[in-house]
């Protein structure tokens, strides 16, 4: 199983911490050399970025794969901005559409996420969660 996890309005609005025991519980697993798990981020800024407030909110991520929405664009090329907080930024379309792409490259089974908007990008193989804080699950 290859799960992923975003982190901005998901793991870092996880006030009761049931999605990051889950988090921790998968992580676990993919440790375990008999399990096939696979844990990863999959979120909006740089990967370093990524990282800092990963240990700001002290969720461990020396054994998941970070992927970065801004780090990919920019590697394909797409023309991006910054806007005046420092946060990079592209055509929406072209953003909606990035962590589909992820999941598909990827092989995500399933993804915790707080914006609808990158559902209808989704591979039909990847299981898209809509995650909003408080142990409030909406799965399809």
């Amino acid at each position: 199983m290859r799960i992923a996890f975003d982190v901005h309005g998901t793991l870092d609005d996880d006030e009761d911490g049931l999605l990051k025991s889950i988090y921790n519980e998968m992580v676990k697993h993919s440790l375990h050399p008999d399990l096939d798990v696979e844990v990863f981020i999959i979120s909006g800024p740089s990967k370093k970025q990524i990282e800092k407030e990963l240990d700001k909110l002290g969720i461990d991520h020396k054994h998941v794969t970070i992927l970065s929405v801004v780090d990919w664009l920019e590697e394909k090329g797409v023309k991006m901005w910054t806007d005046k907080n420092g946060d990079r930024w592209c055509d929406d379309s072209l953003w909606w559409k990035s962590k589909g792409d992820m999941c598909r490259k990827y092989k995500i089974d399933q993804i915790f996420d707080d914006h609808i908007g990158y559902k209808a990008n989704m591979p039909s193989s990847t299981k898209f969660i809509l995650w909003h804080g408080c142990s409030k699950v909406k799965g399809e």
